[in-house]
């Protein structure tokens, strides 16, 4: 419960209108669809109160009011999963919802400044009409490209030609736990938005480190976001849904599916592309996966035939689709030449998809206006991903390939979802030397194999990273981070060292940031228990605690 005092005390600073502790409001904001792993229960716990402030100097506001009356708070941005919702009692959600505007484009300097409720489609639909485009994460277009930019992961599509969000923040506003403002960048000399690492202050290490603080170390509420060529027309055209899609076909842009033969040709293959710096959009097929969301009911029936089951789990394996773009139809026409003769150089196929206007439709709209994640919902309801920190490209294919046995077995046991084991989000970036691989596995939250089966394979992914020494799952996990922590410098203890400087009052809710947790262990193999047992004291042993 919040008192009356405290209540008061956040109307002040939103207005009445834009604060609530009304049980049907609450209950709202605890129920997040995105790893939810029951149909019925909630998965985090409910607010005390939910505030929308509209400006930095409101949020500042709350968060001193929480310091004064012991509270905790957690920001909410355009949500996506159960990370963005308290992991404490007494904590107020602060919906950003009403911090919603561009703030800036500049044209000449190629940034755009946002608040953290502009969406990746609004901000990319009014700098397509300046020649520019912005990296959209992954999670899609209805997301906010200032979340991932400064609290959460941030691999998208168009990482081959765009980076990923960490490389792409030029500066911040970052409204401190203890309700002070801090300004990162050159925006904290004075000097407009211009550069992310000076002049001015430079924490964008402490700020998103790898994977983001999710929250856990103050609230973001505006950022400058850099800017890409776009070469398109101003506006895409398109009518119907991804799916269905009717596109007007920009120029200069080129489309191909790529296929390899092997997993050495495809590495070999993927590095020379790199080289030659080609590619808008890239991201490998995973084209079983693909059949069964478009239609599930084929792909059930297909896949009882085993020899079409292996062509569509093997033969279609190393499957990579390209958007091409270029100032003129000789680059892209230069561009496309260097991309078939390097993949016919390794014995592939590269089959322009140009002249098939439905292919062309549904890339336009699914990967460069970056619609395509919300399909992964249509099987089963929901889905988790076994995720390991980007790495070396090589390296992510190993991991993939052993997240693929695992998901075999689990499938066998029809404890997950079957899509045959091979669907992974794998995107290259920075000349194709490095690559973002998290292999997905979907579940029907329904049904009560597949919750039972969710904390041992959790327990899986995990033994399977450690055995690879690769940062296991979400280094945000509290479950994982203390097993971690001497595999990667003892990260975790020295983002306690940070919260604690930070947020001397505590105020911030911080689990996903710097807390720790036990494997509930009711439902894994005592195998697998001592098997981790092992390979934390194995990697605990190697190094001692420096703080």
């Amino acid at each position: 419960m919040i008192s009356d005092e405290a209540y008061s005390q956040l109307e002040e600073a939103v207005g009445p209108d834009n604060v609530s502790r009304e049980p049907g409001v609450l209950d709202g904001y605890a129920w997040q669809p995105t790893n939810n792993d029951h149909p019925v229960e909630r998965w985090v716990k409910r607010p005390v109160a939910v505030v929308l402030p509209s400006c930095t100097e409101e949020v500042q506001e709350v968060v001193r009011a929480c310091n004064r009356h012991g509270l905790k708070f957690k920001a909410f941005s355009t949500g996506w999963g159960v990370w963005c919702g308290p992991t404490y009692d007494n904590v107020v959600q602060v919906d950003l919802r009403r911090m919603n505007r561009i703030l800036e484009i500049d044209e000449k300097n190629m940034y755009a400044v946002v608040e953290p409720y502009a969406i990746a489609a609004q901000i990319q639909a009014e700098t397509m009409k300046l020649g520019l485009n912005l990296h959209i994460h992954g999670s899609g277009p209805n997301c906010s490209p200032l979340a991932s930019a400064t609290s959460g992961w941030g691999v998208g599509h168009d990482s081959v030609y765009m980076s990923y969000s960490p490389r792409n923040v030029m500066g911040a506003e970052w409204v401190l736990p203890d309700g002070e403002v801090l300004r990162v960048g050159s925006p904290g000399s004075g000097l407009d938005w211009f550069c992310g690492d000076g002049p001015g202050p430079s924490l964008r290490g402490i700020m998103r480190g790898s994977a983001g603080a999710l929250g856990g170390i103050g609230i973001f509420t505006a950022c400058c976001l850099k800017l890409y060529k776009w070469t398109g027309p101003p506006v895409v055209k398109t009518r119907g849904t991804l799916l269905d899609a009717e596109s007007e076909i920009p120029e200069n842009m080129g489309f191909f599916m790529c296929a390899l033969p092997d997993r050495a040709r495809f590495l070999e293959a993927m590095l020379r592309i790199g080289e030659s710096e080609i590619g808008y959009n890239a991201m490998r097929t995973a084209t079983a996966a693909y059949l069964n969301v478009i239609a599930p009911h084929l792909f059930g029936k297909l896949t009882k035939a085993t020899s079409l089951r292996k062509v569509l789990g093997q033969t279609l394996e190393y499957v990579m689709l390209f958007v091409l773009a270029g100032d003129s139809e000789g680059e892209v026409g230069f561009q496309s030449a260097a991309l078939q003769a390097i993949v016919a150089d390794h014995g592939g196929l590269a089959l322009d998809m140009s002249v098939i206007r439905p292919f062309v439709s549904m890339a336009l709209m699914g990967f460069v206006r970056a619609t395509l994640p919300a399909l992964v919902f249509r099987i089963g309801g929901s889905f988790n991903t076994a995720l390991c920190r980007n790495d070396a490209i090589e390296t992510q294919e190993n991991w993939r390939e052993e997240c693929m046995e695992i998901k075999k077995g689990w499938i066998a046991r029809q404890g997950i979802i079957d899509d045959l084991a091979d669907n992974p989000y794998y995107v290259p970036y920075e000349d194709n030397m490095w690559a973002h691989c998290e292999v997905v596995y979907q579940f029907d939250p329904r049904k009560d194999e597949h919750r039972a089966t969710l904390e041992p394979i959790f327990m899986d992914f995990t033994i399977a990273a450690l055995e690879q020494c690769m940062e296991p799952m979400f280094s945000s996990d509290p479950r994982v981070r203390g097993i971690i922590g001497p595999l990667a410098g003892w990260f975790n203890t020295w983002q306690k060292k940070v919260s604690e400087r930070l947020d001397p009052g505590r105020a911030a809710d911080s689990t996903l940031y710097c807390g720790e947790a036990e494997f509930d262990i009711s439902r894994i193999e005592p195998s697998k228990v001592k098997q981790l047992e092992e390979l934390v004291r194995k990697h605990k042993g190697s190094e001692e605690d420096p703080v």
